[in-house]
């Protein structure tokens, strides 16, 4: 899994420079009772400026596998439990998208109550179980990971992957392209 966390920081990396290149720095909506690690500096009109950082206590999923009686795909556990970031606007071969990304212990902890909310929802309509990463710009149209095959694909809310974009999620954050929101530039 080590690719996994090479990818996600190398996109990070990459995420950062984008920013630092336009002049702007990354931002995310400010959760006054959070003192998310991420955070950097003061909160402005509801928003915060942001920066990865490593988790210092890794996200733990035990309590997510017992309670599903399932095991996760490793590559998931991995990549929400690397750092605390704001949310990663991206580009996927020309479509803008969105991974989702753990800002504190508390929103780990909201991340995997929604996992738990989607896998058994899964489980009612009788579909492969996928775990979400983040979402597009068009509704209910999620990003996740096929939890037998290791796949990333889109599928929609209540339905079953129906397009494969990379058969790994290493191979896929290498693929992915830092954008600026458009909302970063409105004064």
């Amino acid at each position: 899994m080590n690719s996994v966390i090479e990818g996600l920081n190398s996109l990070h990396e990459r995420y950062a420079k984008h920013y630092e290149e336009a002049g702007l720095t990354p931002k995310t909506e400010y959760i006054s009772n959070w003192d998310a690690p991420c955070y950097v500096g003061k909160p402005s009109g509801g928003d915060i400026a942001w920066r990865a950082v490593p988790q210092t206590e890794p996200l733990d999923f035990s309590g997510v596998e017992h309670a599903l009686e399932m095991q996760l795909d490793d590559q998931v556990k991995v990549f929400f439990s690397c750092v605390y970031a704001g949310d990663l606007a991206l580009e996927f071969k020309g479509n803008s998208l969105e991974l989702l990304q753990v800002m504190h212990p508390e929103d780990g902890e909201r991340l995997q109550q929604n996992l738990i909310g989607h896998v058994m929802m899964k489980q009612r309509l009788q579909q492969t179980i996928t775990l979400f990463l983040g979402v597009t710009d068009e509704d209910d149209l999620l990003i996740s990971v096929n939890n037998e095959t290791g796949a990333v694909g889109l599928e929609y809310v209540g339905k079953d992957q129906h397009e494969i974009l990379a058969d790994d999620l290493a191979s896929f954050l290498t693929m992915l392209a830092p954008r600026l929101p458009a909302d970063e530039f409105e004064a």
